[in-house]
């Protein structure tokens, strides 16, 4: 593959409308410093341990200010970080890392403190390894390194018997397949061969921990700016809680060539349309749209030529069925692949997504449980093209005639033709504080959608409403619509609070195995708690493969049986939102997954919006060389 050409700045600034435009009421398109960038967030962070990052604003802190062995650069390549070079075995089952001398871990205010070694990874995976130190989702690489999975089950057992954990702490050298070979060499062995393990290195499980200074910080590490250091491209000068984080670039860092913003300032925002008029005062470099937002502006004559639709994202959404609801009614007819194939022929997805993308939205549908364009074979083909049947269905998935006849087929397996359901009966359902309702056992079948409390989730679930009810008919099915109000994962789908459902997940590193591991029985994002032992084992077997030509095969064989047999339905791929930005576009790194994709390294501002005419010859030239 040839090397990526830079994209060049000077392009895009002869692009640049240089002139204010002026609406008939006075209002203009302010120009804002290059150099400063003005962002915001919605969800505050009490806690920011590098290793444990639940969210989003946690993240985009984190990837900013300490580094990892290797990152994606903004064609999403991997490249050096850290490490300057790296290698490993025929097998890829060892993997070493060469460091580059003299990059510092700097306190909040930009001043040396020691530094970075290969010993700081030890440390790093060392700390992440301990359950009282922090939940990080080490299961990712549990198994993965050698006998991590044997010390971290050791130390719980220590705390449960209150003894033997000094022991076990000083096992971890000599059983951990993580050494510091040298000062700047850092040797990490796996149990066994993992051709993808540099997906890993780009989560914040692999990043490097100077140990004396965690632990002279002990409980209070993360908690400030001043009880974190930082070894990225920035350090975090101020982090007042609820209002603001304030990151300006590190002075010692080792690639500060690269950093064209010397300050990221974040504000806490959680109205969309309060960022919106702060875009338009120039307080803020950008903001998102919403469909009816995009609607309004798409056709003013001074903003409505800065609009661009924003790249799709790897986080994928699908529908899911709970098999173990609480609705003896529902659980009759889900048991029915028949019944499954029915509502996943008669979801019309085009309908749903327009409420989010009302200008494009059969391009945001997705067929496939894993993303497209983040995991490739030793040929260079994407995943998702071994699912090339179903991928290519795009939006007719919906189909309401083979839907019915589907349906149909169910009916008469399901009830005795008086509509009596087999296997249900007439009972109080509860499902908490979410749904309370009565069953009979008898036709409509009755089923629980439940939905949040925004206009867009309300307008939804009226559409899935009307969607099957309209196709299979009133006197056939009646969907329930509930609401909840807090966290979605706690109070509707742990405890099984509903029968439909749908929600979105992000892809953990570069292997169909990050989410199709995560789908088996008993896995953590098998919602719908169904158990297919073909799909478990199709899963473990494409596991033990290492071309990865056989292992997507397997693995696909194992996805299409979750979606032709009707468990998930894929629905849409996140991002692809609109807004207005003054960032440049690519010239950030890109990612489907770990951290890089939240640093605003090499990002490039202009003084002015970026207008649609602008992003499209940008993206054009991204794609060439994306494609060379």
């Amino acid at each position: 593959m040839k090397k990526a050409k830079f994209i060049s700045v000077a392009l895009a600034m002869i692009l640049i409308v240089s002139s204010l435009f002026m609406s008939g009421c006075g209002e203009s398109v302010k120009e804002m410093s290059t150099d400063v960038y003005y962002g915001t967030y919605t969800t505050d962070v009490t806690i920011l341990k590098p290793f444990y990052l639940p969210d989003t604003t946690g993240k985009k802190i984190i990837a900013n200010c300490i580094d990892g062995l290797i990152e994606t650069d903004n064609y999403g390549k991997y490249v050096p970080s850290l490490a300057e070079s790296w290698s490993h075995n025929e097998d890829y089952s060892v993997w070493t890392f060469n460091l580059r001398q003299g990059a510092k871990w700097v306190d909040y205010t930009g001043k040396e403190v020691a530094e970075v070694t290969a010993q700081d990874f030890v440390d790093g995976l060392r700390y992440v390894a301990d359950p009282q130190n922090t939940k990080a989702d080490i299961s990712l690489v549990k198994t993965i390194v050698s006998g991590l999975s044997e010390y971290i089950d050791g130390l719980k057992a220590c705390d449960e018997a209150d003894s033997g954990r000094e022991q076990m702490e000083a096992s971890f050298d000599s059983t951990v397949g993580v050494k510091a070979l040298s000062k700047y060499v850092v040797e990490y062995t796996l149990t066994k061969s993992v051709s993808y393990f540099e997906s890993f290195l780009v989560t914040e499980i692999f990043l490097p921990n100077y140990k004396q200074f965690s632990d002279e910080k002990g409980i209070a590490f993360g908690t400030s700016n001043e009880s974190i250091l930082y070894c990225g491209a920035y350090y975090l000068k101020k982090w007042q809680r609820n209002k603001e984080f304030i990151l300006e670039k590190n002075p010692l860092y080792y690639d500060i060539d690269k950093i064209s913003v010397n300050t990221i300032i974040l504000q806490k925002v959680t109205d969309p349309a309060v960022t919106i008029e702060m875009f338009k005062r120039g307080e803020l470099t950008g903001t998102s749209l919403s469909g009816d937002q995009v609607a309004h502006y798409i056709n003013d004559e001074l903003w409505g030529k800065y609009i661009t639709l924003k790249e799709k994202s790897s986080v994928n959404y699908w529908f899911f069925n709970n098999f173990e609801s609480k609705n003896s009614e529902w659980n009759s007819f889900i048991n029915n692949e028949d019944f499954r194939k029915a509502i996943y022929h008669a979801l019309d997805r085009v309908i749903l997504a327009e409420l989010y993308n009302p200008y494009g939205a059969e391009q945001m549908l997705i067929n496939t449980i894993c993303p497209s364009e983040v995991c490739f074979d030793e040929n260079g083909k994407d995943y998702t093209d071994y699912l090339a049947d179903i991928k290519s269905l795009g939006a007719d998935t919906y189909n309401p005639t083979l839907a019915l006849e589907y349906f149909n087929k169910a009916l008469a397996a399901l009830t005795d033709g008086n509509g009596n359901i087999s296997g249900a009966k007439a009972e109080n359902v509860k499902m908490g504080n979410i749904a309370s309702f009565e069953t009979d056992g008898k036709l409509p079948v009755q089923f629980v959608y439940v939905h949040g409390a925004s206009t867009d989730e309300v307008q939804m679930a009226q559409l899935i409403k009307a969607n099957f009810e309209e196709i299979f008919g009133k006197e056939n099915v009646e969907v329930i619509l509930a609401q909840y109000s807090n966290d979605k994962f706690t109070t509707v789908i742990s405890p099984g609070y509903y029968d439909f459902c749908y929600d979105n997940y992000s892809f953990k590193y570069g292997d169909p195995m990050a989410q199709l591991s995560r789908l088996m029985t008993g896995a953590e994002v098998n919602d719908g708690k169904y158990s297919l032992a073909e799909f478990d084992e199709l899963v473990t077997l494409a596991d033990s493969k290492t071309v990865m030509s056989e292992r997507y095969a397997l693995f696909a064989q194992a996805e299409a049986l979750l979606i032709e047999g009707g468990y998930i339905i894929p629905w849409e791929s996140g991002g692809g939102t609109y807004g207005m930005s003054r960032e440049i576009p690519f010239t950030a790194p890109r990612g489907g997954f770990g951290l890089s994709r939240f640093k605003y390294k090499g990002v490039q501002l202009q003084s002015l919006p970026v207008t649609a005419e602008q992003y499209e010859q940008l993206e054009q030239e991204f794609l060439q060389n994306l494609n060379k």
